[in-house]
């Protein structure tokens, strides 16, 4: 939203190869793996400030921070102060807690 050129780097990170439901399990079928099972695994994010939930976009793994270090230091401020206000959401600061999913796999090698 508060950059187009975003858009494709967005796109990227959330449809890349494996995550969606089932290609997981059928990348292991195709590899040969039988009894192949395959599970969403839901956590919570627990963050004790902005502070704590912005500090992995001012690191350098990821692509949050990928994405932030492609940002002068105008755009990068803007950024934050966007994304400040949707953490807090009309609230003082203070913990917050996300959902986060992982795809899980299992499955048998052939003997």
């Amino acid at each position: 939203m508060l950059d187009p050129k975003a858009n494709e780097r967005r796109a990227k990170n959330y449809t890349r190869p494996l995550t969606r439901p089932g290609e997981l399990a059928k990348a292991w079928r195709e590899a040969g793996l039988t009894d192949v099972a395959e599970t969403a695994l839901h956590i919570r994010m627990d963050y004790a400030s902005f502070d704590d939930y912005w500090a992995p976009v001012d690191g350098k793994d990821g692509p949050h921070a990928e994405y932030a270090a492609t940002l002068d230091a105008a755009a990068r401020s803007h950024l934050k102060a966007a994304v400040r206000l949707a953490y807090l959401d009309g609230e003082p600061d203070g913990p917050r807690s996300y959902a986060a999913t992982a795809w899980a796999v299992k499955g048998t090698a052939p003997a």
